[in-house]
């Protein structure tokens, strides 16, 4: 299964992109997570220790860490915010740490955590208009590094705010032959 969590809130690339897997006969599962009650990490490290593989925040985050730890193919799609993440995305990511693996070790003079779903392949879609370059370095930097501590696969893509569904294809095309 391939899940999508995106930020809908300036463009609708989150749900064109799950059109075009269902066209592909792709078993999808979408969420907005502009919609959700998802409260940012508060850094506890309950997750880690306490209440291990657990969150402790009730919120709607709840709903998707059983679909992230059964997903073959994680996609966070995102305005591309600074070089970075939107707001609504970023709050998914770091709360992700409760589905990761509780060890750390080093690798290739890397911090890895790495996940719990070991066969994760994780990608980053983002999108917007006149994106600089710089603004595009750093938000594949911050897919390969999100992809070296997580030890993971994966990709990242970025596409304008208007991308037609031609382009959309293409990207869940790659996706899917990677």
């Amino acid at each position: 299964m391939t899940l999508i969590i995106s930020d809908n809130s300036k463009g609708n690339i989150g749900m064109i992109l799950k059109e075009s897997f269902c066209a592909m006969g792709i078993q999808v599962a979408h969420f907005a997570a502009d919609t959700l009650n998802i409260k940012p990490c508060v850094s506890c490290n309950s997750c880690g220790g306490k209440t291990y593989g657990r969150c402790v925040i009730p919120d709607d985050m709840q709903q998707l860490y059983p679909r992230i730890v059964r997903c073959q193919a994680l996609v966070l799609v995102s305005p591309i915010v600074f070089g970075g993440v939107s707001y609504h995305i970023k709050k998914v990511m770091d709360r992700m740490a409760a589905v990761g693996d509780p060890r750390y070790w080093i690798k290739d003079g890397e911090i890895v955590k790495g996940m719990s779903n070991k066969e994760l392949r994780y990608y980053m879609v983002g999108f917007g208009d006149n994106i600089s370059e710089a603004e595009q370095t750093a938000f594949l930097c911050l897919h390969k590094e999100n992809q070296i501590i997580m030890n993971v696969s994966g990709k990242a893509f970025i596409c304008d705010s208007l991308a037609d569904k031609q382009a959309i294809n293409i990207i869940a095309r790659e996706i899917v032959d990677e």
